[in-house]
């Protein structure tokens, strides 16, 4: 069989020129085949130099990584290393405990504050340890520790609830930065920081603040059995506020007279405590009297202190009738001398205020009435008992408080209405000065049923001193003028009674009643405002109706039961509690929480301040609490309780706050702070006291900034970058 012959590429090329049809047009010359060739080792090479980049990569980044593990762990060994220097630093630094420090004094500025470092205030010896260590393991490694406040936000800022620009929450970063090669790594330790007032917001300007003082009897508060010299004769004790510091304060005791000196100033009421009695319509009867439990001293002349005479008050005379503004030519009375002689008299009516009591010297019982010249309807509406509510104050110089009273408080008071004669004829006013006592004209209490022009307005005691034969009808052409004029029971907003204490700081002379000039106005408390300076911390009802949700959003520590709040911050062997934040205690099963917990002779000492919101049960008060520094407060906040209960004697330094509770006691109170109540049961049995302000405590002045607690969480939260 003959072989296969292939043709040749040449022979091939030829048969293809013998048949163009057949020729391959733009077929690969001879450099083709090496093109080929170059390419695929071109890719080849591309290939195991990609290989040797990614093998190459792949060792770089596990150096990095194993790089970033070191540093990671050298940031954990410098939190490690240092955390308790870093603590101890800052607690040397005041950040918690120390008002007045500079760093203190920083965060409770009243403004939001951006991300700062608190290196400048602390002493740093951790670092260089740090840095020789780091040093020891790599020359390019290094650890550094900062400590910073971050995200520091104002939480209170709504002038509906309470303004406190001061009020700040945020984080206390300890930050460790730590470096190893080239790779960094931050690793955080964060503790919630609060920022807040220990005082609670808007009530802390009041000495007292009942959210429904009346429940609907307006005469609920009228029991004092007193004598005309103000002393209790049996029965209840009167309640006194104090809205001042005064002598005797065992807080803020100053001289008395610094006190004194402040009085003639008529806009004094506002560095005072106020009161509010809310709710309905509150009459209180004024005490008569200087004696123990007196109120009623600016009716009366006080510059004897041994001797106080009522003061006589003139009605304005343009509201008088024409008779009493020119000469009255009138027949005398002494008739029997000579019943055709006239005199010429001038008259002029006027008043005297006096209290309400019991007793007197010449009368065993409703003395007040005796005379008749005040009506058995006045005396069956008002009786004849004072007020357990002493809102000035009480009768001792230097002790009264002119204070700010908003509600709808009445003060009642009798008014003796009196008609001073003054003869112009010689022989007749003889007759007057030698007469003794002098002679005294009154207008009785009548009702419209019993008025009679005819009636004739005589001495006393009826004596005949020469005087003008006066009837009603010749001074008042009707019942309605007076009405306006005669004896009675005067009912008036408290306020005026604060304007009548001014009088007597302005000499005014002579006086009447209500003033001529008008210091406060009445202020049911609907729209109120409290500024510090012109900042504007509150503007709504006095009533403050968010102002437990304002407490509540300041709580720190949360526990559950009274005893563990008494295991977390009683010292047994001094009795004395350190709080320094703002605690809840939830008491679920509402148990009575009883401060001080055990009886004991002595006070329960408060040696650090703080809040204590107790979230169900009653407060019971047993024995003295009794604040160690001036700068310090406690404040007890009874948010679902009905009772607040003081079961036994003792000076008490605290603030209450418990709206929807009544005080009921079975001691005498002497409390020192602001009391916010839901209502004051008017028990017969009170055996009363005193509730004194602290000034110290007044959101509207500097000294507020005092009662700052800046809190740090017990629990770390960790941050990695």
């Amino acid at each position: 069989m003959a072989s296969l012959k292939f043709p040749t590429f040449r022979s091939f090329n030829k048969l293809c020129e013998f048949h163009p049809q057949h020729r391959l047009s733009g077929f690969p010359k001879r450099g083709f085949m090496m093109m080929i060739v170059v390419i695929l080792g071109a890719i080849l090479l591309v290939l195991g130099l990609s290989l040797f980049n990614f093998i190459g990569q792949q060792n770089v980044n596990v150096h990095l990584l194993a790089y970033s593990e070191i540093a990671h762990f050298l940031a954990e060994a410098g939190i490690s290393g240092s955390v308790r220097s870093v603590r101890e630093s800052l607690q040397s630094s005041g950040i918690t405990d120390a008002p007045g420090s500079p760093l203190y004094n920083l965060l409770v500025q009243p403004k939001p504050l951006d991300d700062f470092s608190l290196m400048p205030f602390l002493n740093d010896t951790w670092n260089q340890e740090l840095k020789a260590f780091s040093q020891e393991l790599d020359k390019s490694a290094s650890i550094r520790v900062e400590v910073w406040l971050r995200g520091l936000k104002q939480t209170e800022t709504d002038p509906s609830a309470w303004v406190d620009p001061a009020a700040k929450i945020g984080w206390l970063s300890i930050e460790s930065t730590a470096e190893y090669k080239g790779m960094k790594r931050v690793l955080s330790v964060k503790r919630r920081i609060w920022i807040s007032n220990i005082l609670p917001p808007v009530v802390s300007k009041f000495t007292l603040h009942v959210k429904d003082a009346s429940k609907g009897q307006e005469n609920r508060y009228n029991l004092i059995k007193n004598d005309h010299d103000a002393n209790s004769t049996d029965g209840p004790r009167p309640f006194i506020c104090l809205n001042h510091a005064t002598p005797d304060s065992p807080t803020e005791a100053r001289p008395l007279a610094e006190v004194l000196s402040e009085e003639k100033d008529p806009n004094i009421y506002l560095k005072r405590g106020w009161i509010w009695l809310g709710g309905g319509k509150v009459n209180l009867n004024l005490t008569s009297g200087t004696g123990l439990y007196g109120e009623f001293f600016h009716f009366y002349d006080v510059r004897n202190p041994n001797d106080f005479e009522p003061k006589t008050f003139f009605f304005p005379a343009s509201g008088l009738p024409p008779i009493f503004s020119g000469t009255l030519t009138q027949y005398w009375d002494k008739v029997e001398v000579d019943p055709k002689k006239q005199g010429n008299y001038k008259l002029e009516p006027g008043y005297v205020l006096e209290g309400f009591h019991d007793k007197a010297k010449n009368a065993e019982k409703d003395a007040m009435y005796e005379g008749r010249f005040l009506s058995k309807a006045d005396q069956r509406i008002f009786g004849s008992k004072s007020s357990i509510l002493h809102l000035f104050g009480e009768q001792r110089k230097g002790f009264q408080s002119r204070t700010k009273i908003l509600g709808d408080v009445l003060a009642a008071l009798p008014r003796y209405s009196t008609l001073r004669i003054t003869p112009l004829d010689a022989d007749i006013a003889q007759l007057f000065s030698q007469a003794s006592p002098r002679p005294i004209y009154l207008f009785p209490s009548l009702t419209e049923d019993y008025f009679n022009p005819a009636r004739q307005i005589t001495d006393f005691q009826n004596r005949r001193l020469g005087g003008p034969i006066l009837s009603i009808g010749i001074m008042f052409a009707n019942y309605a003028e007076y009405k306006k004029v005669m004896s009675g029971i005067l009912q008036i907003p408290y306020v005026s009674s604060y304007n009548t204490i001014q009088d007597i700081f302005s000499g005014v002379e002579p006086r009447q009643f209500p003033p001529t000039q008008s210091i406060l106005s009445e202020d049911k408390g609907a729209t109120f405002e409290m500024k510090r300076g012109d900042f504007l911390l509150y503007k709504g009802n006095v009533e403050a109706p968010k102002l437990i949700d304002v407490i509540e959003s300041r709580v720190q520590i949360e526990l559950n039961s009274i005893s563990d709040f008494w295991k977390s911050f009683y010292d047994s062997n001094t009795h004395s509690l350190k709080i320094n934040g703002i605690v809840r205690i939830n008491n679920p099963e509402k148990l009575d929480f009883c401060i001080s917990q055990v009886r004991k002779p002595t006070s329960l000492n408060i040696t650090g301040g703080g809040m204590i919101v107790l979230e169900q049960g009653n407060l019971v008060i047993r024995g003295g609490i009794q604040i160690v520094s001036p700068n310090e407060a406690l404040t007890i906040v009874v948010v679902n309780g009905s009772n607040v209960f003081f079961e036994s004697q003792g000076s008490v330094h605290i603030n209450i706050v418990a709206p929807k509770a009544e005080l009921n006691h079975a001691a005498k109170i002497d409390l020192s702070g602001s009391l916010c109540l839901g209502g004051i049961n008017p028990d017969p049995r009170t055996v009363g006291g005193y509730i004194r302000f602290r000034e110290a405590q007044d959101p509207t002045f500097p000294g507020y900034m005092n009662f700052y607690k800046i809190h740090l969480d017990e629990k770390d939260t960790f941050w990695h970058e």
